[in-house]
């Protein structure tokens, strides 16, 4: 007796289960309607080249960076000269002076250090020279990015 009722449950559950399977796959067909088939071309999407692979690209950053480098050693050139001309003041001055005092002894002395208003035409020059370059480099990879989304915007319409 106990077999037959072992046997009878297991069947139950069998069935019970089978029950289950199909009831949920037919829910789950009913529940999400089939989307409209997309347009399906044999044209291959249209893709745009990327900012690594553009060669004229990657040669007007090298161009920025090579201005920027030369500017930037321009630079070091310019403060190294600068400093030469402070320590110059610094020995004039008495032991201990500040950088304060330094900097009042060259600009109330411009005979003594005439190099001095050369110099600091030249940093403000070169500081320019770097902005200038900066922001052209800046624009150009603006220009690029928003081309970029232009057409990777195009392609999906």
């Amino acid at each position: 007796m106990k077999r037959i009722n072992d046997r009878l449950v297991a069947l139950l559950g069998a069935v019970l289960c089978v029950c289950a399977c199909l009831v949920g796959c037919e829910r789950k067909e009913a529940a999400s309607p089939e989307p409209s088939a997309p347009v399906v071309t044999n044209a291959p999407a249209k893709k745009a080249p990327s900012r690594a692979d553009d060669k004229a690209y990657q040669a007007k950053l090298k161009d920025h960076l090579a201005v920027q480098r030369n500017a930037n050693a321009e630079r070091a050139r310019i403060l190294a000269r600068m400093e030469q001309v402070r320590e110059r003041a610094r020995k004039a001055l008495p032991q201990g002076a500040t950088d304060e005092q330094v900097t009042a002894e060259i600009e109330g002395n411009p005979r003594n250090y005439p190099a001095w208003g050369e110099l600091v035409s030249a940093l403000q020059k070169n500081e320019e020279e770097i902005n200038d370059n900066n922001a052209a480099a800046r624009a150009a990879i603006r220009r690029r990015i928003l081309r970029e989304v232009a057409e990777q915007t195009s392609a999906k319409n």
